[in-house]
């Protein structure tokens, strides 16, 4: 169905669950991009995550990231879809954003709320961020 799919993970449960839907949505010959982002902010401004890391180092932030996107690899190539994995460092929204317009996603997967759901009613503050701002489609996964 489409060529060129975002899945932007936290490590959340949710995020693995958005990634199998977009595994699914992948033409033949299609690629996942799994991005993580290790959130650029002040402790005190951070969503997800990021605040539950409190103490540790980027390091610690980037280790725990980079288990999430290996496991959106590993369930890509047991499936056969193609898979690139990315983490990178800055405003999760506006990452996202920016690396679905540089890499041409036509659409990006994501979970409605992601680890700072309590924070939220209807979506998270990232994925409804993204809604706005992101000139690509945009599929959000309610939590099963």
């Amino acid at each position: 169905m489409y060529e060129s799919i975002l899945v932007p993970t936290d490590g959340s449960e949710i995020s693995a669950t958005a990634a199998e839907e977009a595994i699914e949505l992948a033409d033949d010959g299609g690629t996942i991009h799994a991005l993580a982002v290790v959130e650029a902010l002040p402790m005190y401004k951070q969503s997800g995550k990021g605040a539950k890391l409190e103490g540790s180092d980027e390091s610690e932030a980037r280790a725990y990231l980079t288990d999430a996107t290996d496991r959106i690899e590993a369930m890509a190539d047991d499936a056969g879809v193609d898979c690139e994995t990315k983490i990178t460092s800055g405003v999760p929204h506006r990452e996202i954003v920016s690396y679905a317009e540089e890499n041409d996603a036509d659409v990006i997967v994501m979970g409605k709320r992601g680890q700072g759901a309590a924070a939220n009613d209807i979506l998270g503050s990232t994925t409804e961020r993204v809604v706005e701002r992101s000139s690509s489609k945009v599929l959000t996964v309610p939590e099963a």
